[in-house]
């Protein structure tokens, strides 16, 4: 009797547990699925294509193993949270050209190669006080806060504040070499750090130092 009354209190805990998991899943609903709408479908097809470009240029063994993940946000950010999964807000992807979007999805990918995701969950490379600028002109934040250091997060979707300098430094070393495979050089990814950087210029942020790293080579 006592065996079955421990037994069921474990089996209510864990679907108690289960349903609080399920339910704070919930907020991750602006994920973009293919069917969804053009500009998901368009936005999937772009970040993949960018993903698999410089996996089939560095790793043509791991061709087809990392998935884009986009996201319907008011935010611009992209970050790692799984093993193979590489992510980026729609909104952010739409402000990057082409070469940018490559050094984005570079850092990101390096991360993962790295084994950066097994020692501390995530990354997001947006400085929280940038204003990235579109057809010349700055845009505005987002209403909502933005908490976490130096790194902006999202109101529904439970980001990770980031690497450290030192898992920065090295995960910007390797892009540098990924992108180096497809004609890039490191004054393409200075362009991004720059703009990431955005007009306010603070010596002890961590952007100040990857992008003093990167002109020391």
């Amino acid at each position: 009797m006592y065996k079955y009354k421990v037994n069921h209190f474990i089996s209510s805990f864990v679907l108690l547990v289960s349903m609080l998991f399920l339910s704070g899943c919930q907020t991750l609903e602006k994920r973009c699925q293919p069917n969804q709408s053009p500009s998901c479908k368009q936005a999937l097809s772009i970040w993949q294509s960018n993903i698999n470009y410089i996996v089939k240029m560095n790793f043509p063994q791991d061709f087809g193993k990392y998935q884009a993940v986009v996201w319907e946000e008011e935010f611009d950010n992209a970050w790692v949270t799984k093993g193979r999964q590489i992510n980026i807000t729609k909104r952010f992807l739409g402000k990057l050209n082409p070469i940018r979007r490559i050094c984005v999805a570079a850092h990101e990918l390096s991360h993962l190669k790295m084994g950066h995701y097994y020692s501390r969950v995530g990354i997001i490379i947006v400085n929280s006080e940038t204003d990235l600028q579109v057809n010349g002109s700055p845009e505005k934040k987002p209403p909502t806060p933005i908490s976490g250091s130096h790194y902006g997060t999202s109101p529904s979707i439970d980001i990770p504040e980031g690497f450290g300098v030192n898992q920065e430094v090295e995960a910007d070393r390797m892009a540098l070499k990924l992108i180096s495979k497809i004609g890039l050089n490191k004054n393409h990814y200075l362009d991004l750090l720059l703009l990431l950087q955005g007009s306010k210029i603070d010596p002890n942020s961590l952007i100040y130092h990857r992008i003093a790293m990167i002109k020391g080579l």
